[in-house]
């Protein structure tokens, strides 16, 4: 087995950063720090970021990116609805346990009052996901419930599963997807 890549000094940065705010929050997370943890020096920090709020926006978009790719690995446009929900409800689960430090870090950016801004760039699978993962009204497939109310259903209860000790087994995962999908999804 070949030998993990060393990570260049942008992503050493980054991943220092994350570790610091995920251990210690954005308040308690001093530069200097984030140069010790990094191995890079405060000028190889400000050669690639301005502002250490510059390099929490880059984390933020790295792990959007990161969670937006795994949730919608394997989607397509041609699955059924139902089929496109349970897989990007069995990705979910599997991108929470995987990434438990990233997830503290977005509730944390999200706290914190940090602008999360849509990715302007994004791509036409997510914006077709999203499109279709919307009310009823709004020409999507799931019920005329508020927005927060869906996502309390189905991100919030997902996330709590995946930060759980016991991992569930997938048939269990794929019943509760199941039953997710028949709560929320708007009836004829």
């Amino acid at each position: 087995m070949a030998p993990k890549p060393k990570p260049s000094k942008r992503d050493a940065i980054l991943n220092a950063m994350l570790d610091v705010v995920v251990e210690r929050g954005f308040h308690e997370a001093p530069m200097s720090l984030i140069s010790e943890r990094s191995g890079a020096s405060a000028g190889v920090i400000y050669h690639y970021f301005a502002s250490k709020d510059e390099i929490i926006h880059a984390l933020y978009e790295r792990v959007r990116n990161l969670k937006t790719a795994s949730i919608l690995e394997g989607y397509s446009a041609d699955l059924t609805p139902r089929e496109a929900f349970l897989q990007s409800w069995t990705n979910t689960y599997t991108f929470y346990r995987k990434h438990q430090r990233e997830m503290r870090f977005l509730a944390q950016y999200e706290n914190a009052g940090f602008p999360c801004i849509p990715d302007p760039s994004a791509h036409d699978q997510l914006l077709d996901f999203q499109a279709r993962f919307t009310s009823k009204s709004q020409g999507g497939v799931l019920e005329d419930w508020p927005e927060q109310v869906l996502v309390e259903m189905t991100l919030g209860l997902v996330g709590r599963l995946a930060s759980q000790p016991q991992k569930l087994p997938a048939p269990t995962l794929q019943a509760i997807g199941e039953k997710l999908w028949e709560a929320v999804r708007a009836k004829p």
